[in-house]
């Protein structure tokens, strides 16, 4: 099964750049989807929301390599830090490490 793992990323008006880490996205070959937020980030994360919000599972990955490339809220795809693991381990797990990152 075919795993895609991508942090996303928000405006920061203090840097002037979408630098600032807003979730993790999670999915895979089977439609399926989890999406773990970074607290305290809401504003940032606005836009990443609404996409999300109307996109269709099915197609998420392909709209993925669009929206990653962005320049307001790109996304950065990265390899799961839990491989052998539900989805939604993975994703907390990435999730985790960013805020372990930042501290």
């Amino acid at each position: 099964m075919e795993r895609h793992v991508w942090v996303l990323l928000g405006w920061s008006p203090q840097v002037g750049a979408a630098v600032t880490p807003v979730g993790v996205l999670g999915a895979d070959d089977h439609a399926e989807i989890f999406v773990e937020w970074v607290p305290r980030e809401h504003t940032a994360g606005r836009i990443w929301r609404e996409r999300l919000a109307a996109a269709d599972p099915r197609t998420l990955v392909e709209r993925m390599s669009a929206w990653a490339e962005t320049g307001v809220a790109p996304a950065v795809p990265v390899e799961p830090i839990t491989v052998d693991t539900a989805l939604e381990e993975a994703v907390r797990a990435q999730v985790d490490d960013i805020l372990g990152w930042a501290r």
